[in-house]
């Protein structure tokens, strides 16, 4: 039996790098969205009220409509959540800090 290993989920289903890179980055996101409203025990309306959406869309959201979101749309989340993100580049490495308002 031959078996493929993926660096990446989503090299399974697009062969373009770029776009499984993105693909991947709106998971995260996704993902971490979803963990912060579970952490803090909000219904999917009073989640939808803190991102600047409405209740079907954090309902796509919460349950992986990756299509539905561009990264954009999901940092904007994160900003509305109060979280800000700052990248730095310095000694040939790059960083990300991520900060809580």
């Amino acid at each position: 039996m031959t078996s493929i290993k993926f660096d990446n989920t989503f090299d399974a289903i697009t062969s373009n790098p770029d776009e499984a890179s993105e693909l991947q980055t709106r998971a995260d996101l996704m993902s971490v969205i979803r963990d912060i409203v579970e952490d803090n025990y909000w219904k999917q309306a009073e989640a939808a009220k803190k991102v600047g959406l409405t209740q079907p869309r954090v309902s796509n959201l919460l349950n992986g409509k990756i299509d539905k979101f561009s990264i954009d749309l999901l940092m904007t989340c994160l900003f509305r959540l109060r979280y800000r993100f700052k990248p730095c580049y310095k000694d040939k490495q790059l960083t990300i800090e991520v900060s809580a308002a």
